[in-house]
């Protein structure tokens, strides 16, 4: 019996702390998800009733504005992510040029410095050069571009990295041109990469603080920022639906991007 338990121990300190990870990770959703079916209008747990009534306040010109701007502002982050960094990293990974190993730091250098003085720089830079009206709408887009950049550069890195080459080089010796195989061999071959370096861009720029919190302007506001501005004055089970609804769209796409990029058989190395 000592034996058994002694081989048996470390399994099961393994899986409770295990259960203990997702629980940390999944019980604060949960307890979300309580309390924004709560009918009162104040925060209790358990709920003495149950509503759908702050969901209704989701989709009011209160939140649905934010909302947008928020889902606008990441998909255009993605994308210019998702192209500068895929140049990036293919330059990187094709070709051996001088600062090539400095390029690649410069492209990766935005982890190590925090996101709200990457805010605070292109703000005071805007200010200095005159150019007020970029803030807004464009200044968002360039600082979420900024903060989200390395997650592209390294996926699609990772990307051009693994695969064989031996498969363009067959493509050419068939007669491929070099732009042919690029498009019909190489991208195809990236894929999964880049839609996973551009649904990791997404998501951070969605979630995005410290850069927004510098950047919006009165009528164009992210979610977060507007969720800060509300808790300023009260707090309700509103937020608790407005983040349901949040999580649920951002899930929504992150799942419609695995379906077209099929990125999870990159990430986990499935075949």
């Amino acid at each position: 019996m000592r034996r058994f338990l002694k081989i048996q121990a470390p399994a099961l300190l393994f899986r409770a702390v295990v259960v203990l990870i997702y629980a940390f990770m999944f019980l604060p959703i949960a307890i979300v998800v309580l309390v924004s079916l709560n009918a009162e209008p104040y925060l209790t747990l358990p709920p003495e009733s149950f509503s759908l009534r702050w969901y209704r306040q989701v989709f009011t010109p209160t939140w649905l504005p934010p909302l947008r701007y928020s889902l606008v502002i990441a998909a255009a982050a993605a994308l210019g992510s998702g192209l500068l960094g895929g140049l990036g990293a293919f330059a990187i990974a094709r070709y051996k040029f001088p600062g090539r190993a400095a390029l690649q730091a410069f492209l990766m250098s935005p982890l190590s410095i925090p996101s709200i003085v990457t805010g605070v720089a292109i703000l005071q830079f805007a200010t200095m050069v005159n150019l007020q009206g970029m803030l807004g709408t464009p200044a968002l887009i360039v600082g979420h571009i900024v903060v989200t950049l390395p997650f592209t550069v390294r996926m699609i890195g990772i990307s051009l990295f693994n695969f064989d080459r031996s498969v363009e080089q067959a493509a050419a010796n068939l007669g491929a041109r070099p732009g042919q195989v690029l498009w019909h061999v190489t991208l195809p071959l990236m894929k999964p990469g880049i839609f996973a370096g551009m649904t990791f861009a997404f998501i951070v720029s969605f979630n995005n603080v410290p850069v927004s919190l510098f950047l919006v302007r009165p009528g164009a506001t992210t979610l977060p920022i507007e969720i800060l501005n509300f808790l300023q004055y009260r707090l309700d089970p509103t937020l608790a639906a407005v983040n349901m609804v949040s999580l649920v769209i951002v899930l929504a796409l992150v799942a419609i991007a695995e379906r077209a990029g099929g990125f999870t058989k990159f990430v986990y190395g499935r075949s």
